[in-house]
């Protein structure tokens, strides 16, 4: 089995030379000159728009670094150079303008040590996830026996990638051998101690596993070790318990936070999200870690609104925030942060009105209600069709219906509860009989109003509006397809046995199951892309109540999702009543409130 590293490699080769990277045995610390050839065949990018490579670094220590270099030359031979880091293992380029990529011609190459002859340790981490993860592990093993950061990506790709059982042997060998390891050490590197961590969380025994990220708080609170250590055990806890993690671990990240500005740690945006109401934690310690994470461009697109929403939250810098969030929209509609993190328009549609939300309460804050009414109305826009149209629109409609009662617009103010009330979001009402006797309806009292409102399902559709159809298979073999449930709701959940909230939240699916279970007007189905010998084996020490479907590699082209879980509600039409995309606290209460809203 080739890795991913020869196979790139040979495509380079079938191309014609499209794209070069060389010296042909880089070496840390060294220049390295990367070109593109437009009129080579093959090359899909003509060089009538700037090109540019997007340069992705993995370091030794496991962490990764990426910039982007606009391709130089007058002709349509374009080149242009980088410093590796001196603790590169290896690296990646890929080549795009504004408008397209160029998925042929991407290249990845292994760093050397300094005398180019030994791949350096690390080389061969980022290829892991190949078909064939053993045989590149071994590959890393000849030379660096003792990189125990290898066995800690090792352990998390087996995770993934082998069916459960057979997965939980090897780990447990391998952390087995680690431990007798360890014992023999007397002062474990950060390498080992992470490695322990993973192995034990991943086999689920979280305590021990804790007990090693404690040990690398205390012993190495900078390195990247840490940061891949907290993040498996950090996803591991939540799918276990549907929980953040302990307020223990949440105070050791606060310590790390504010001690280690700079460390790989702090620079994780769940640790922001742990941290962030903390107002014991000023300011300016906020700023001390994220801001030059902004200034050099390295925040991660889906964590652009961490500084400006504490901000707002804090009534602080408001100018400052909005600026940054103004920012954040312009990279999304320039298009330049699609390329660089290939995105699609479903990441903007999820993005953007959370940008644009943000700029509304800031807009409240500083009672300019008419750039609220703006703001709003340009989010509750993209949001249309979107799966993420459950998770921003009720509080997008409550915040606009704010801005129009108090530029003294009660009418508007009305549509947008009412639209809300249709969401399931009973609370509407209260705030629809406030306003009731100073609007223009045709109902005298407010009892005979409320007896007017259409239900959602009832409400007329458009054609973008309507699921498409779909067939699947249960985990019986039966042919399911939706159009057999038509006359009734049927609430969809669309996951991925590697999805941790996906598992995380199947206890509270349950109990919502049992709720409605002598509702026989409403289906609940369970939508994945897994193969169906896979998910019996998934299921043979879990419980999930809903009706588990096969559709292959259709979701993403049914349901236009590039995240999971989705969860959505169907009307008896096969419109669509709401959806919601991501791993929410409140699901059950969440979807209860739009199926009760809806019988």
């Amino acid at each position: 089995m080739l890795s991913i590293i020869a196979v790139v490699g040979l495509i380079g080769l079938a191309l014609g030379q499209v794209s070069t990277v060389s010296t042909a045995k880089p070496a840390g610390g060294e220049m390295v000159t990367i070109t593109y050839n437009s009129t080579e065949p093959g090359a899909v990018l003509s060089g009538k728009e700037t090109i540019y490579a997007r340069i992705t670094i993995y370091l030794q220590n496991g962490y990764y670094d990426k910039f982007h270099l606009a391709m130089e030359g007058a002709d349509s031979h374009l080149t242009n150079q980088f410093k590796l880091p001196n603790n590169a293992a290896s690296l990646k380029a890929e080549f795009y303008t504004l408008n397209k990529d160029d998925d042929n011609v991407a290249i990845t190459k292994l760093v050397f040590d300094s005398n180019h002859q030994t791949e350096a340790e690390g080389a061969y981490l980022d290829a892991l996830l190949d078909d064939n993860p053993d045989s590149v592990f071994r590959k890393e093993m000849v030379h660096y026996p003792d990189n125990y950061l290898a066995y800690a990506r090792f352990i998390n790709v087996v995770s993934m990638i082998k069916d459960h059982e057979a997965a939980k042997v090897q780990i447990d060998e391998i952390v087995k051998k680690l431990q007798a390891i360890a014992q023999q050490k007397k002062d474990a590197g950060p390498g080992l101690l992470a490695a322990l961590c993973v192995g034990y969380a991943k086999t689920a025994n979280l305590s021990e596993g804790k007990k090693y990220l404690y040990l690398l708080f205390s012993r190495f609170p900078e390195s990247a070790e840490l940061a891949f250590a907290f993040s498996i055990y950090n996803y591991e806890y939540y799918k276990a318990s549907a929980k953040n993690v302990e307020d223990d671990v949440r105070m050791k990240l606060k310590e790390l936070f504010t001690s280690y500005p700079n460390a790989y740690l702090s620079h994780d945006p769940n640790v922001f999200y742990y941290i962030k109401d903390d107002k014991n934690i000023s300011t300016a310690a906020f700023e001390k870690a994220l801001l030059p994470e902004y200034n050099n461009s390295k925040m991660p697109y889906y964590a652009l609104a961490n500084l400006p929403e504490l901000y707002i939250e804090r009534n602080e810098k408001l100018d400052s925030a909005e600026k940054m969030l103004y920012e954040a929209i312009e990279l999304y509609q320039g298009g330049s942060i699609n390329h660089q993190y290939r995105l699609n328009y479903n990441h903007y549609q999820q993005y953007v009105p959370l940008f644009y939300m943000d700029l509304v309460k800031l807009n409240l804050l500083k009672k300019d209600y008419r750039a609220a009414i703006t703001n709003s109305s340009a989010a509750i826009s993209i949001l249309a069709g979107s799966n993420a149209e459950g998770n921003f629109l009720p509080l997008l409609l409550q915040q606009r219906a704010l801005a129009y009662k108090r530029t003294g617009n009660l009418n508007l103010a009305m549509e947008d509860y009412k639209r809300l009330y249709k969401t399931g979001d009973a609370a509407a009402l209260d705030s629809m009989e406030a306003i009731f006797a100073s609007i223009s309806v045709k109902q005298k009292t407010f009892a005979e109003f409320q007896a007017s409102l259409r239900p959602a399902g009832a409400k007329s559709t458009t054609s973008a509006d309507i699921v498409p159809d779909f067939t699947a298979t249960d985990l019986k073999g039966n042919v399911v397809r939706l159009s057999d449930f038509k006359g009734k709701l049927v609430v969809l959940n669309i996951w991925g046995i590697g999805c941790g909230p996906c598992v995380a939240e199947m206890p509270e699916l349950n109990k919502l199951v049992k709720q409605f279970s002598n509702q026989p007007n409403v289906i609940f189905l369970a939508l994945s892309g897994d193969k169906t010998e896979s998910l019996l084996k998934f299921f043979k020490d879990r419980e999930f109540d809903y009706r588990v479907l096969n559709n292959g590699s259709k979701i993403a082209e049914n349901f236009n999702t590039n995240a999971l879980p989705v969860h959505m509600v169907i009307g008896k039409n096969g419109e669509v009543i709401s959806r919601s995309i991501g791993a929410r606290e409140n699901i059950r209460a969440f979807l209860q409130q739009v199926i009760n809203a809806n019988l």
